[in-house]
């Protein structure tokens, strides 16, 4: 796992978690998390507010993640800060698309981007 040319942590293989600023730059498939719409999103950006139908949203969200990577997208899942929404999507999507346990995906990603904190708790979620 690297930093990005754009400032993203890159998780697996075409994979990214950033911030809004990355977003701005980055060439491929982006999905923003953010609750609202902002103006700085960029226009080809696929917008899934977090949690906005509960856990459906994240099952549509790892669905279009997995579909984006098979076809070898650059994908990148976005936040304000790329440390809580963001990653919380992408070990929904490790956890249900690629097997990991959500303890495997947060420390993953924890190794690629340290400044993530395991808010799996907003789902109900608790650590072992």
């Amino acid at each position: 796992m690297r930093e990005g040319q754009w400032g993203a942590s890159e998780i697996i293989p075409q994979l990214y978690v950033g911030d809004l600023q990355d977003a701005q730059k980055f060439e491929g498939m982006i999905i923003s998390v953010l609750p609202d719409w902002l103006e700085a999103e960029p226009a080809h950006a696929v917008w899934m507010p977090f949690l906005k139908n509960g856990w459906a949203t994240l099952e549509s969200t790892a669905a279009l993640i997995d579909h984006a990577l098979r076809l070898e997208l650059p994908v990148l899942v976005h936040c304000e800060e790329g440390c809580e929404r963001a990653p919380l999507t992408v070990a929904w999507f490790l956890h249900r698309r690629r097997g990991m346990s959500l303890d495997e995906a947060y420390a993953l990603m924890k190794r690629a981007r340290p400044i993530i904190e395991d808010r799996r708790r907003w789902l109900g979620i608790y650590n072992r």
